[in-house]
Formats: C-alpha cells, structure tokens, sequence
C-alpha cells in the first residue's frame, strides 16, 4: 500500500475512525469498530446498488439455458484464479493454470510452478468452498481457516503457516518491511481469533441487504487481516461466496479481482480512509460498483462462451461424440486426446476422429512439437475466457 499522503502509521490519524488503536508490544495496532457501522445511503449509492442486483440478476439466469454448468463455472474460476495471482505480483496466466496439470505441454508464460501452483489453489480452494456451503456447510472460521490452506498449499506462502491465524503482526505498505515505515498495521495478533468470530457471527446474520454486507464485511475481514499471508485472495473468495449464500450468484461466475486489480490504488485507499474516517459511503459505492461492471463482464463473457458453443455444434449435427469433445473444450481450453477419453467417456477411437474433425474446422489447434503426446489449444475459447 504505497501512498505520498501515508508515510506511516500515527495513531492519531485514526482518532476519528470507527475503530480504535491499541498496542502490541509497543507497535500500534488498528481495531475495527464492531459491525454493523451506522450507514447513510446517498442516492448515488442506492443508484449503484440497484445496478448491482439487476446485473447479479442477470448472471444469475446464465447457467438456466446450459446443459452443461462446467462450461461457464471452469472458464469463470480459472479466469478469477490468474487475476487473483496477478494482483499477488505474480505474472500467471489463463493459460498456465489451465496448463497445469497436463505432463506434456506447450512452454508457458513467465510465471514460476510456485505462481502457478498457488494459482491452481485459488481453483482448488473455489470449488472446495462453493461444494462445502451446498452440501448445508455455514461460512464459519473453520471454513475460512480450511480454504486458507487449500490456497497456500505447496505454494510461496507454505511457511505462513496455511490455515493457522497469525499471532505476529503483520505490515502494510512497508517499502522495506518494517513496521516503522507500514502504512497500516492490521489487527493486534492477540485479538484476531475474537474479531474474525464476530466478523462470522455477522457474516451469518447481517443487518443490511447481502450486497451492502458483502462490501461491509470485505472491509471488515482485509482490515482484521487474520492470517500471515493469503488474505487478500482469501477475502475476495469469501465475498463470492457470501453472495452464493444469500442466493445472488447461483455458480462462481462473479470475479471482481479483475475490477480491483484496474483500480489498485483506490481500493487500497478507500479500505484506509474507512479505517480513517469512517468514510463507508465512497467504499460501499466501489464495492457495489465493482460486482454490477464484474457481472455484466460475465455475462457476456458467458453468451459469448454460448454463441461459440453453438456454432461449434452445429458443424456436427450428427456426430455427437465430436460434440461431446467440443463441450469439453470449454471447460479444458487445452486438449489433450487421453483426458478427452476420460471427460467424455467416448472410445479412443471416437476421440481421435473428434480431434482430427477439430482440428480440420480450426476450432483446436496443435501447440505441443511431439507426435506422441499431441496438446491442441482453442484459440477462440481462450480469446473469450484469457482476457478478463
């Protein structure tokens, strides 16, 4: 959280805030004030806010003209995986994570197999998430601490201590990593447990409609910052799944990483000038302005995702294992004829004359030089889903 305003953090510039600054060993700590905050709705964000259920809305009816979910929620999540890691610092891509598991594949980008792996946990940690609250699950801290570990399994932040709540402090915006020159410093380690067990008590309550909440308890959550490393992905996967609970997003279409990595620096100034000032208006409106862009983005990235499915359909009216293979395209953008066989449970045969009626339209392509173990990319699908 780099500022010219903020050198460091002066308990005095938070006098005014809703929470209070206590010590740790010394070093000021920021509590927040307990939720719900007392809210004033300006016109401008009760404007915002009924853009922000009407496109929900909207998305919402995406996965009703599907047959197959997983061709919207796999492009969805992977595309929320690799903006998520690229606000980390990371240079993954869609195309990494998709790669990930495949034994044979084309070079990749920039990104390290740990960018990558951490990556591929946000995917991980996605469907663990969204399985656990259908099968009746609440959002509890157990929850929150299991998807910690998920996200940073065999990942850079393994020796933060995966799905353990922090009991050192931690530093925001430290150019050199001292607490003399943080920006802001989170929570005192000694009452994170306490603040993250109210935050969930109101997470499963709430006092405001779930869209004012989700923005509410963002704050809430970045600012107690209960674990070591991993909270900023943490607490934009919470938010999705807060709105899934509340029944606004049927699937994890939503991926609003992308919305906050275009405007990183005014997010992290509104989360501070809450903290400051108390100024929930301007935050409740980018939070609520953020889903409405973000779900909009979805959906046409979804009808498009449709339109191209179709097309791809109707070249094969009547060979419906290479429209099996085209379906599985959409959740695998890469192919591979083995994984092929697998998804669709087609024979080898059957397969290979899918992938070679494929590759003859031009909807797959070969990336990999080897004969033996051939990987095919789609290069439509991934100009639809790389680009969020």
């Amino acid at each position: 959280m780099h500022s010219q305003r903020y050198v460091n953090m002066d308990a005095e510039d938070f006098a005014d805030g809703p929470g209070t600054v206590d010590r740790h060993n010394g070093l000021p700590c920021y509590r927040p004030a307990s939720l719900p905050p007392d809210l004033e709705f300006t016109d401008d964000a009760m404007r915002v806010y009924g853009d922000a259920q009407y496109a929900l809305g909207r998305l919402a009816t995406l996965h009703r003209s599907v047959d197959n979910e997983n061709l919207l929620i796999a492009p969805f999540v992977v595309r929320e995986a690799a903006t998520s890691s690229q606000i980390e610092g990371t240079n993954v891509t869609v195309s990494d994570i998709i790669l990930h598991d495949i034994e044979t594949s084309p070079e990749r980008a920039a990104a390290d197999s740990k960018d990558v792996r951490e990556a591929y946990n946000y995917v991980d940690a996605v469907r663990e998430g969204f399985a656990r609250l259908e099968a009746g699950e609440d959002i509890s801290v157990e929850l929150i601490c299991d998807l910690h570990e998920t996200l940073l399994s065999d990942a850079r932040g393994v020796d933060a201590n995966p799905g353990e709540l922090r009991d050192v402090p931690v530093y925001i915006g430290s150019p050199d990593g001292s607490a003399a020159n943080a920006r802001f410093v989170p929570a005192n380690p000694d009452t994170v447990e306490i603040l993250l067990e109210q935050l969930v008590t109101y997470i499963n309550s709430g006092s405001h409609p779930p869209l004012v909440d989700v923005a509410i308890t963002h704050y809430q959550f970045e600012t107690i910052h209960p674990f070591y490393d991993g909270n900023g992905r943490l607490g934009r996967l919470l938010m999705m799944l807060q709105l899934y609970d509340a029944g606004l997003l049927p699937e994890p279409y939503l991926y609003l990483s992308a919305y906050f990595n275009r405007r990183r620096q005014r997010y992290l100034d509104y989360l501070l000038e809450v903290s400051r000032d108390g100024a929930w208006d301007q935050w409740l409106s980018f939070v609520l302005n953020a889903i409405a862009e973000q779900a909009i983005d979805a959906y046409d990235c979804g009808v498009e995702l449709q339109s191209l499915q179709e097309t791809y359909h109707a070249k094969f009216p009547s060979r419906p294992a290479v429209r099996d293979v085209v379906d599985y395209v959409f959740e695998e953008p890469y192919l591979t004829a083995p994984r092929a066989i697998d998804a669709t449970g087609r024979s080898r045969q059957a397969v290979y004359d899918a992938v070679d009626a494929l590759e003859s339209e031009g909807i797959v392509e070969q990336v990999s030089g080897s004969e033996r173990y051939r990987v095919y990319e789609a290069p439509e699908v991934l100009a639809v889903v790389g680009s969020p």
